[in-house]
């Protein structure tokens, strides 16, 4: 008997309603719960990012928050904004100037696609990874962070953790619904896909930009 016969006459041995096996209990290690300062967390994320062609910036409040995106969008030439839902979001959108052009999520997908800005935040942001981490479950999101060229994520200074480990223990994927989306951003969009050669923008955003806002 060949190993592939082997293998077979052993799956058919197997009982066709045997249970699966139990699912691995989730680690909580309460190392990572603990925290290094803000500070040493947002000096590792400015770091990181900054290597990839991303500003991070620390502001106050909303209001702040506010006036800096009217700057970057006014930088980048850009006049549309495509949101996300989430709140924060929608309290910085509240603030900006008038003659900027506002998308809300569900705007019909031609306007998305002619967005040349979007507004979003990021449920967890890495430190030592520089990564935003967006969830569906929590914030729609997906067209207004991958169409248009400029991403600009609003982020609560609580949401900056210093670890990938920890922005997982605190994710609960246990408790959340079975259809969500879980997005790394890392950066603007970038492939080497092609000889080697690094170019940026082809599958998202050309640039990236956080806020990081004192809750």
């Amino acid at each position: 008997m060949s190993a592939r016969e082997t293998i077979l006459a052993r799956l058919r041995q197997r009982a066709p309603d045997a249970p699966p096996p139990p699912p691995l209990p989730p680690v909580r290690s309460t190392a990572l719960l603990e925290q290094p300062p803000f500070a040493s967390r947002l000096a590792a994320f400015t770091a990181i990012l900054a290597k990839l062609g991303t500003t991070v910036e620390h502001v106050a409040d909303v209001a702040t928050a506010a006036r800096r995106t009217t700057e970057l969008l006014a930088e980048h030439g850009a006049r549309s904004l495509a949101s996300s839902d989430h709140a924060l979001v929608a309290a910085v959108t509240a603030q900006l100037p008038t003659d900027i052009e506002r998308l809300a999520h569900d705007a019909p997908r031609d306007d998305l696609l002619r967005a040349e800005a979007g507004l979003s935040s990021a449920q967890w942001a890495v430190a030592e990874t520089g990564t935003l981490v967006l969830v569906s479950a929590d914030e729609r999101h997906r067209l207004c962070t991958l169409l248009p060229d400029l991403h600009i994520a609003v982020v609560p200074a609580s949401r900056l953790v210093a670890t990938l480990g920890c922005a997982f223990a605190r994710l609960q994927p246990d408790a959340a619904p079975a259809g969500q989306t879980i997005t790394f951003v890392t950066g603007p969009s970038r492939t080497a896909d092609i000889e080697l050669t690094l170019v940026v923008g082809v599958h998202g955003p050309k640039a990236l930009r956080v806020l990081v806002i004192d809750d």
